[in-house]
């Protein structure tokens, strides 16, 4: 897997999880960065979208992770536990998490589980 960007213009990473059908489109503008989802969030992928986040937020230059969502189809627990860590994790930097664009599935998994009203979210997609 290949390091996010780092630097302060605009430059796109994509990686595909273990020949899945999950993708992830990574982007950094200055101090927002943003990570496009796409495909199934599942306990195949969960491993790797984790430290894959993580190191996005861990980048000095990002101060506000928009995750996106139009794209997913479907997350299952792992995922939402990997959203609640990287969540947990950017509280501790002083940095900010956002979520945009979720659809049915997972905008329903996240408010049956009182989850959805932790994280920031954006209706923009």
């Amino acid at each position: 897997m290949s390091r996010p960007p780092r630097s302060s213009t605009t430059r796109t990473v994509t990686e595909q999880l273990n020949g899945s059908d999950f993708k992830i489109d990574c982007e950094q503008n200055g101090t927002e960065c943003r990570a496009k989802l796409s495909g199934k969030i599942s306990i195949d992928s969960s491993p790797e979208l984790r430290p894959f986040l993580l190191r996005l937020l861990m980048a000095g230059n990002c101060q506000l992770l928009i995750v996106d969502f139009s794209e997913v189809v479907y997350i299952d627990t792992s995922g939402l536990a990997v959203l609640v860590q990287v969540l947990k994790s950017a509280r501790h930097l002083g940095k900010r998490l956002r979520l945009t664009g979720l659809r049915e599935r997972p905008r329903y998994l996240l408010e049956s589980t009182g989850l959805l009203r932790l994280f920031d979210e954006a209706d923009d997609a």
